[in-house]
């Protein structure tokens, strides 16, 4: 073998060897910027996660307090509508009672 082609093979295996370091180092890092990349979507995931957790909690929060406020408004009007029935009927026995002294006491004058 000619020293010219030993010389050839040394550089050609030296260049190959080198371009295989070279390919190695760019896999390398963008291997890391993948990984960073990652986790930078992984971050934003999770703030928009939280975030959209927290929206749908007030508005859970907001429709219970409706619910509530609903119920508590039909409670109060239903009180009262009753409260209102019972003062009817108290103001009936008051004129019945009223009436009953009246005619006792005119029974007691005669």
């Amino acid at each position: 073998m000619s020293e010219v082609k030993f010389n050839a093979y040394s550089k050609a295996i030296i260049e190959f060897e080198d371009e295989i370091k070279r390919i190695k180092r760019e896999i390398a890092d963008d291997s890391k910027r993948l990984i960073t990349l990652s986790d930078s979507y992984l971050s934003e995931l999770r703030a928009t996660a939280e975030r959209s957790l927290g929206e749908i909690q007030k508005l859970l929060n907001e429709e219970k307090k409706r619910q509530l406020d609903e119920i508590r408004n039909k409670y109060v009007s239903e009180r009262e509508k009753q409260l209102d029935e019972i003062r009817k009927e108290a103001e009936k026995n008051i004129d019945k009672v009223v009436n009953e002294v009246i005619r006792q006491l005119l029974g007691v004058f005669k």
